[in-house]
């Protein structure tokens, strides 16, 4: 039954990726700003962009491979069409969507490893001194 899953595992890898590359660019630039200092941008918006790709795959994967044996066990029971139905969405959603939300604690985890490596403590080139704003006379 994978086999014949691939396309919608590759359609659910690549709205995952988007969802875990979008939020958590949000979560890690909020985090930079409040606790870190400077952070070396392409380094870690390289590594995360690898490693939201990786959890995505890995999550689509793992969630499709879950909800297939959910699946199964469910169906066994089942004894009607509305039965299975409702064992093959009710199952189903449960081994995805787990799958998913261990893709998005691994995101976090690794992510954040990712951000410490990527912290400089090296000053900017450009630096914006206070007091020099334009209503102020030279």
């Amino acid at each position: 039954m994978i086999a014949d899953l691939g396309l919608f595992a590759w359609l659910i890898a690549l709205i995952w990726f988007l969802v875990y590359w979008i939020l958590g660019g949000v979560f890690f630039a909020a985090m930079a700003v409040l606790k870190m200092g400077s952070v070396r941008k392409v380094r870690f918006s390289f590594l995360f962009t690898i490693l939201a790709l990786g959890c995505a795959a890995g999550a689509a994967w793992g969630g499709l491979r879950m909800a297939n044996d959910a699946v199964s066990q469910c169906l066994v029971s089942s004894e009607n069409k509305a039965e299975a139905i409702t064992a093959i969405f009710g199952c189903g959603f449960v081994g995805i969507f787990s799958a998913f939300l261990l893709g998005m604690i691994v995101l976090v985890a690794v992510g954040t490893l990712f951000l410490k490596l990527s912290t400089t403590k090296t000053k900017p080139w450009i630096v914006f001194e206070e007091g020099n704003g334009a209503g102020e006379g030279r």
